[in-house]
Formats: C-alpha cells, sequence, structure tokens
C-alpha cells in the first residue's frame, strides 16, 4: 500500500523520488495541487507545499522594501527517504525597489539627516552642491564639504542605477520535512535553510533585510564618519568598480556541480579559461583568483613578482591569497580603501574572516549581492559580518 502511495505522490510530483542536475521550475503564479473535482480537497505535493511556503515567507521579509515580481525554484535534488522529505533548490527572485528616487532610500534619509538636508541635487552643478552644504553646515572645513560631495555623489552615482529598474537575485536553499501517513508535508515542520559564504545556514524565515529604522541609523552614522574625517573618499579611483561587475557576472554561475572529492561547487565552463586557465588545483581555492582577475579587468595593472598569477609567492601569493591580495590592496598599492558593512559598494571587495573573497555587484542599501567562485555563485544575497573586510575603490 505504501509503494502505491509513493508511485502516486511520484506522479503528483512529476519527479523521481532522487533527483539531481533537474531543471523543473516551480513559478509563484503556479497552481498547485491533485483533485480533479471542484468539491474536492486540494492535496498539495511536498514541491506546492514547498513552494508556498518559500513563497509567503520570502514576500513577507521583503515586500517592505521591494515589489517582488517572481519567485521560482529550481530543484537540484530531492529525496523522499526513510518518512523524511529532502531537497536542494536553487530560488530566483526578481523585485524591484519600491522607492522612486534615491533620497527615499533610508539609509540616505540618515545619511542626508546629519547634514540637515531632506534632498540632495545629484544632478546639478557641483558648485551648488557645494553651496547647499555650507549653507546648512555653516563651520563645516571646505575639505569636509569636499569629502562629503564626493560621497554622496559616487553613492548616487550607484543607486540612481537601480531606481525603477528589476533585477534577479538567487538563493541556494536546504530543505527537510517528514512526510505525513499521506505522503505530504506540513509547512509548519518544514525547515529551510538559507546558504551562505563560508558553508553557513541560515532560516529562511531569519533571512530579511534590516529594520528601516536601522537602515536610517548607519546612514547617519556613515555620514558622520565622513564629517569627522573617519570615513575619507578617496581623491581618485584606480580603478572601474562596474567592470569589476561586468567580470564578476560574466565568467561565474551557479554551480551544481563539486570539485573532484570536495563538496564545492564549480562550473569551469565559465570561467575566463582562455586568459586565464584553469588548474585542477585551484578547483576549490579560487575565489581570491577570481576576484583579482576581476580587479585586472577594470584596470589593475599586472606587478610582476608583486600581484602576477602564481609568480608572487615571495609577497604572499597577493593575487590568490584573500589575506595578501587584501593588504596589497590596502597597504602596498593604496588603491582601495577599508570601510563598514554597511558602506560597501558595487565593485568592492567582501572578504569573510576565514579567508573567503567576495566581489559585491550591487548594494541598494538594503540587499547585498555577490559574485564569486569557491563556492562558484551569481547575484547570490549576504548578510555581512562586522569581523569581516570590506574594501572599496573608493
Amino acid at each position: 500500500m505504501v509503494a502505491v502511495l509513493c508511485l502516486a505522490l511520484l506522479v503528483l510530483s512529476g519527479c523521481s523520488a532522487t533527483l539531481s542536475g533537474n531543471t523543473t521550475v516551480w513559478h509563484s503564479s503556479t497552481a498547485e495541487g491533485g483533485g480533479t473535482q471542484s468539491n474536492q480537497p486540494i492535496v498539495q505535493t511536498p514541491r506546492g507545499t514547498l513552494k508556498q511556503y518559500v513563497n509567503d515567507t520570502y514576500k513577507r521579509n521583503y515586500e517592505t522594501f521591494y515589489e517582488v515580481d517572481d519567485v521560482s525554484l529550481t530543484f537540484v535534488s530531492e529525496n523522499t527517504k526513510n518518512n523524511v522529505y529532502t531537497a536542494t533548490v536553487l530560488m530566483r527572485v526578481v523585485k524591484t525597489l519600491k522607492y522612486e528616487t534615491v533620497d527615499e532610500l533610508p539609509f540616505i534619509r540618515g545619511a542626508l539627516s546629519a547634514l540637515g538636508l531632506q534632498t540632495y541635487p545629484y544632478s546639478q552643478a557641483e558648485e551648488q552642491k557645494v553651496q547647499l552644504i555650507k549653507q546648512k553646515n555653516k563651520d563645516l572645513p571646505a575639505s569636509k564639504v569636499t569629502n562629503v560631495v564626493t560621497y554622496l555623489d559616487r553613492t548616487y552615482d550607484e543607486l540612481t542605477r537601480y531606481i525603477g529598474k528589476s533585477y534577479d537575485s538567487y538563493l541556494f536553499m536546504y530543505v527537510t520535512a517528514p512526510l505525513t501517513a499521506s505522503l505530504t508535508i506540513d509547512s509548519n515542520s518544514l525547515k529551510v535553510l538559507v546558504e551562505q559564504p563560508q558553508y553557513q545556514r541560515i532560516e529562511l524565515k531569519d533571512f530579511k533585510p534590516l529594520p528601516a529604522q536601522t537602515m536610517y541609523d548607519l546612514g547617519k552614522q556613515s555620514m558622520q564618519r565622513v564629517l569627522n574625517g573617519t570615513s575619507v573618499p578617496m581623491k581618485k579611483t584606480y580603478y572601474d568598480p562596474w567592470k569589476v561587475v561586468q567580470y564578476a557576472d560574466k565568467y561565474t554561475s551557479n554551480a551544481t556541480t563539486m570539485c573532484p572529492g570536495t563538496t564545492i561547487a564549480n562550473d569551469k565552463s565559465k570561467w575566463n579559461n582562455q586568459q586565464w586557465p584553469y588548474y585542477d588545483f585551484l578547483c576549490s581555492t579560487d575565489c581570491a583568483d577570481f576576484a583579482s582577475q576581476a580587479l585586472n579587468y577594470a584596470g589593475l595593472p599586472v606587478e610582476p613578482g608583486k600581484w602576477q598569477r602564481l609568480k608572487d609567492s615571495s609577497n604572499g601569493w597577493a593575487w590568490t591569497r584573500s589575506s595578501g591580495l587584501r593588504r596589497y590592496l590596502l597597504q602596498q598599492k593604496k588603491v582601495a580603501r577599508s570601510v563598514k558593512s554597511w558602506e560597501i559598494r558595487a565593485g568592492g571587495i567582501m572578504m569573510a574572516d576565514k579567508g573567503h573573497t567576495m566581489i559585491v555587484v550591487r548594494n541598494d542599501t538594503i540587499e547585498i549581492l555577490t559574485d564569486a567562485h569557491t563556492n562558484d555563485r551569481y547575484h547570490e544575497p549576504v548578510l555581512p559580518q562586522d569581523n569581516w573586510y570590506y574594501l572599496n575603490s573608493w
């Protein structure tokens, strides 16, 4: 009898008991369930229950700040052994900021409040911006006025690119739930863990942006750091942050194949093997190598013996080791500066405390997206931690 029920379940769900590399996609608008007559109760398949739970939970966490246009799930693997449902799922979300102007973002409202402003005339001439800052902050020295304008201009340059434009992000999720006697699952028993760097996992219900008030406070702190000279924008940029983003987006993926003998995902067919040849030993240790490639593409030149792929051992492997790369950028070349987690910008580098390097490809002040290798990841949202390192190109 159990075998018959299992077979019925698999027919309803359209999948085998164990799936690997399955590209079946469920969208938030897809109808689910069994029952062929309108007066019969709808029986949710495990996939249907999971999809509904993920859709509802994600929207509850994010709809304060975004219009969530679509949530879709790609099932990488699935299993129903020992009366337990397990699955690995890649979630794709398409969403758009609800804010119509940069000035409305909570973080920016906080930053402007530190200056006594409600709006910033980003599109006006620099002289007009300077006069406005001076008018509201009469005792502020000219050098700090310049720092404020530089900070706001560069921040607005990024954020104006995001207003009114949808974008996609991806999260790997790991699912477990006991099967009921009818081979369904109860949403109350679902455990959905979201992948984060260095093999950490966070429950989906807890994976959400900071409260708006906290964002406001952080924006105010950020501007105060500029005003008191703690955080000073660099006078010039040494590489193009948007080319860092462009390179990162082109040469990574949300891989599900593993480096031999490891649990680290990569897809070397997506790497830039023509310019930077693939080597087996880099399969599971190439996060800094990937970041260095992007920085080089963005305009930072190779420095023989100092910052040169596999030829800079005397300089702490600055190209391929996170600690060496961080020292090279901050202390030796001084082409980047250290910032707080909430100040990181697109084209910046995030380094976890245990050495993992990620490229920031978007920070709209609410969500930070990263591209990385080790694991190969594309547009993965990351919740930053205070003990990590954050490097901006300006």
